[in-house]
């Protein structure tokens, strides 16, 4: 048992008495979970002593990130043609399949295939219902309907 004249230890210090990084990040989650306003006005040493810390300015001076890769990676998806995952998907499933066919019926199909919904029935009106009904049934869930949609207004 400790002294009850000599005071309780709060935080464990460095050498040469800074609190490590470790012990600044643990600070300020705890005063972030607390709360500022409570960590500073207690008058309990534990939550004075924990705010003092959480206000240290950490040692290490963080390098800027390199951003070379980063902004490598970006402008190689904007150069990509946007696609939504769900014909993202399709069209790799269309790729693989047409790589067996020896004709693709519409030149250029996961092209079309990738676009907007309503660009894609734009294309399908002008072919014969049954190219119709083949690329539809190609297309999978929520654009399949939208196309489908399209195409039924298109008619109109």
């Amino acid at each position: 048992m400790s002294n009850p004249a000599e005071p309780l230890p709060t935080m464990p210090q460095h050498a040469d008495g800074a609190p490590s990084p470790g012990q600044v990040k643990k600070a300020r989650m705890l005063v972030s979970m607390l709360g500022a306003d409570f960590a500073k006005t207690s008058a309990h040493p534990f939550f004075k002593d924990l705010a003092r810390t959480a206000i240290q300015p950490l040692d290490r001076k963080a390098a800027p990130p390199d951003m070379s890769k980063a902004l490598a990676t970006l402008v190689r998806r904007l150069a990509q043609p946007h696609r939504p995952r769900e014909t993202l998907r399709n069209t790799k499933v269309q790729e693989s399949t047409a790589s067996e066919k020896t004709a693709a019926p519409v030149t250029g199909e996961p092209d079309i295939m990738a676009q907007h919904p309503a660009l894609i029935a734009k294309h399908l009106i002008d072919l014969p219902t049954a190219l119709q009904l083949d690329a539809l049934r190609k297309l999978r869930g929520q654009t399949a309907r939208q196309v489908a949609a399209y195409v039924a207004e298109l008619k109109k």
